[in-house]
């Protein structure tokens, strides 16, 4: 017989791709193809249930999809947090809210409302944040400790945060705030056909001021430059539109109930916080707050597909993946190229470094990598 073997079995390492769950069956390219297709292509898990079932002759039950999407949520984490807080200190925000039903299995009755906080910087990233709630308690524990210059819509939520209770001193934000011209101009524009001239004079001088900030942006000024513009010719149209409302107050033909009287209300009850954005100093802050609505959308698309969340936790691992797809569409990466690149290496990578696999400093790399070969 042959003797017993002395040399101890070698275990040949798990392969990479099969490491990003540990004991789970799937790869990282099958990982990430159902987070992509419920994230970017807004299928449901049970409609990828049964795409795998009758195109693929596979079958892989949605409650185990989502059990990968919570794991891979958890392995991003890391991730979320350390973007959250290179946005605290970006000192530029801007914020907003939107609703989502949820049904809570833990409590009975009729769905729930319940929302995503989105917080956004024009260039720095993107971040989600699940809460049932929409009081001002929520920006606190989204951003706790910012400091800076914050954009909002005219919800009175952010107004009361510069009014924080000696009480709250210790979390409240320490911020200038700054409302969105948007929002001022669908109110005007609603009110054109019972407003007529009086409503158009408002949107031809809410137009000019957009037309000063889309030649800033044409010609890729700085905040310098835009500041300056703002303060030559954004200034005046803005006190015209200002002499004009309070001129207004007293016009018989514009009864406080009408469209357009309550659009100039809303606007003069808004006006320092709509104005802030010519001041001096603020070259950064945008007119409006579009960069996070236009974040917002993906998700618009997606409840009409998936309908509701089915759990807060559930609400939670959406935030997670919706900051990190959404920070790849803001740097124009691809988001399954990137997830297959990042999910197996964050695990070893150096917690003190972990901002390189962000979206945004990850495209970097890459580019400046090619830049590299492209001049060897």
């Amino acid at each position: 017989r042959d003797p017993l073997p002395t040399e101890p079995v070698v275990t040949a390492e798990m392969p990479a791709e099969f490491q990003v769950i540990p004991g789970c069956f799937a790869g990282i390219n099958l990982l990430v193809h159902v987070l992509v297709s419920k994230y970017c292509d807004h299928l449901p898990l049970y409609r990828q249930q049964e795409i795998f079932r009758k195109r693929h002759q596979v079958k892989i039950d949605r409650t185990l999809m989502g059990h990968w999407l919570k794991k891979l949520s958890r392995s991003l984490m890391i991730l979320y947090e350390a973007l959250r807080q290179e946005l605290i200190e970006s000192g530029y925000l801007q914020i907003d809210e939107t609703f989502i039903k949820l049904l809570d299995p833990e409590r009975k009755g009729k769905a729930q409302q319940a929302y995503f906080w989105v917080i956004r910087h024009p260039t720095r990233g993107v971040l989600f944040h699940f809460d049932h709630r929409r009081s001002g308690e929520v920006p606190l524990d989204i951003i706790p400790g910012f400091k800076g210059k914050l954009q909002s819509d005219g919800y009175s939520v952010y107004e009361a945060l510069l009014k924080a209770r000696p009480e709250d001193a210790r979390r409240a934000l320490e911020m200038i705030l700054f409302n969105c011209w948007a929002h001022a101009r669908r109110k005007v524009k609603k009110s054109l056909e019972a407003n007529g001239s009086d409503a158009a004079w408002y949107l031809a001088k809410i137009r000019e001021l957009y037309a000063i900030e889309d030649e800033a942006r044409e010609a890729k000024c700085n905040a310098e430059r835009r500041e300056q513009l703002r303060k030559e010719r954004a200034r005046p149209i803005l006190a015209e539109i200002k002499a004009e409302m309070d001129k207004d107050k007293t016009n018989l033909a514009i009864l406080p109930s009408s469209p357009l009287g309550e659009a100039l209300d809303y606007m003069r009850k808004r006006w320092e916080f709509l104005e802030a954005y010519a001041y001096d100093g603020n070259g950064e802050v945008e007119i409006d707050n579009n960069f996070v609505e236009n974040s917002i959308r993906p998700t618009a698309v997606g409840k009409k597909n998936w309908l509701f969340i089915g759990h807060p936790k559930a609400g939670k691992t959406s935030a997670v993946i919706y900051t990190i797809i959404e920070n790849c569409r803001m740097n124009k990466v691809d988001p399954f190229s990137y997830l297959i690149d990042v999910l197996p290496r964050i695990q070893d990578h150096p917690v003190n470094r972990i901002n390189e696999l962000l979206p945004r400093q990850w495209a970097e790399a890459r580019s400046a990598k090619a830049s590299e070969s492209k001049a060897a």
